[in-house]
């Protein structure tokens, strides 16, 4: 290899990681042994039988999270826990012909037709709570960790799914 590519490549690796950092995102590889017994016992429940064979420490928006890989029927599956063992998601290698079809369609329009793709299917886990306050009906979605969830509602602009719809014909006694 080429010592223009090399510095290419470890430039390349350099930015993504600044990139992550700027983002808030930090992950170190850590020893089976780091990781909390609940949040170990989440991740071997995940894996179903499968040996995990690495593991990772994630802090993002200031949360702390540990991430364990195992093989998967259709290549590297990560799942993504918190330190007390809450499912927050879960990550597939997947071959193109499993993603759907529309999917596929909109990357090939922004990657172009002979980009070479590498598929992953991301599993998040929200947790949904229906309410009433001030008489009328609210629902509000979250994250595994307590942060807020805000649904894109067709606009291109992210918005709270609850805040300016009266949910009355959803309420529950």
């Amino acid at each position: 290899m080429s010592r223009t590519v090399r510095s290419a490549m470890t430039l390349g690796a350099a930015c993504a990681t600044l990139g992550l950092v700027a983002l808030g995102v930090q992950e170190r590889k850590v020893k089976q042994s780091e990781v909390p017994p609940a949040a170990l016992t989440a991740l071997q429940k995940l894996a179903g039988g499968a040996a995990l064979t690495e593991f990772a420490e994630e802090i993002e928006h200031g949360h702390k999270y540990f991430e364990g890989s195992w093989k998967g029927p259709d290549g590297n599956v990560d799942g993504l826990v918190t330190e007390t063992g809450d499912v927050v998601e879960l990550e597939e290698s997947v071959p193109a012909d499993k993603v759907p079809a529309g999917v596929r369609a909109a990357a090939e329009k922004e990657s172009g037709k002979d980009a070479k793709s590498a598929w992953e299917r991301k599993t998040l886990y929200l947790y949904e709570v229906h309410f009433k306050k001030d008489g009328k009906g609210r629902e509000m979605i979250f994250l595994a960790d307590g942060r807020r969830f805000h649904e894109d509602e067709g606009n291109g602009k992210e918005g709270d799914k609850d805040d300016d719809k009266d949910d009355d014909d959803k309420d529950e006694d």
